[in-house]
């Protein structure tokens, strides 16, 4: 589902919308290079076409950055959420338990309810 697939499936028919801070999450920095290839799992389109309906584009990145976020291939990735008074507390305790890539990429926000707010 790639790591939009994942925050639409969290959101879906709930209340609350979603904000994401492209510049905010960590990937490989090789990421951008195969992305713009074109080097991407066929997958990838298909995430794109199954949950756009459900993005707000609030910046223009171009396709490499939506072909790096809908990239099916996640391993071992996590994306929960939290309250936001509890955030920044676990992310410490994941940095002190050498998950270093460990980063606060957004926040849920009561409008739009549903959707995912992309932004830079």
């Amino acid at each position: 589902f790639g790591l939009l697939g994942h925050a639409c499936g969290m959101i879906e028919d709930s209340p609350v919308g979603m904000e994401i801070h492209v510049a905010a999450i960590p990937f490989f920095p090789e990421a951008k290079g195969f992305a713009r290839m074109g080097l991407v799992p066929g997958g990838t389109q298909r995430n794109r076409e199954f949950r756009l309906n459900m993005i707000e584009q609030a910046y223009e990145k171009g396709d490499d950055m939506w072909n790096i976020l809908f990239d099916p291939q996640t391993s071992g990735g996590l994306l929960i959420s939290v309250p936001a008074r509890e955030a920044e507390v676990l992310l410490q305790n994941l940095h002190r338990n050498g998950i270093k890539d460990a980063a606060i990429i957004g926040e849920v926000v009561g409008e739009p309810k549903g959707r995912i707010t992309i932004r830079e």
